[in-house]
């Protein structure tokens, strides 16, 4: 349970990720906006940090790229919160690929990462 600053508790469906997970940041015109730390991950929403964050009400795309799988998706968003360097994203509609992409990404993300590298070369073994 996390508490919003009005004092009322809600609950969220954000994972923390493995340390160092970056992504991509692209505008709605799909011109670069930089890349960001990518701190929780949420069927809803997702928590990033960077230098400079984007300002409230701006749409991005965010690029998600899954380690291991040479697999990378995007999804619509709007910037809906900013604390400090700390920002969070709200999805859109998402299409039902983009959905299991996020699924997807929360259970490779939420693991470390030197065990998302060796999954691969264990299942080439078998």
């Amino acid at each position: 349970m996390a508490r919003h600053v009005s004092g009322v508790f809600f609950k969220t469906d954000r994972a923390p990720v493995a340390p160092g997970t970056t992504v991509r940041l692209f505008g709605a015109d799909h011109k670069p906006l930089g890349r960001a730390t990518l701190i929780e991950l949420g069927t809803s929403a997702l928590r990033l940090s960077a230098p400079r964050p984007l300002q409230l009400g701006t749409k991005v795309l965010v690029a998600i790229t899954l380690p291991g799988r040479y697999i990378e998706f995007e999804v619509p968003g709007m910037v809906d919160w900013e604390l400090d360097c700390h920002f969070g994203v709200s999805f859109e509609y998402l299409t039902a690929r983009q959905a299991y992409a996020l699924a997807l990404a929360r259970d490779l993300l939420s693991t470390a990462p030197s065990e998302v590298a060796a999954a691969p070369r264990r299942a080439a073994r078998r």
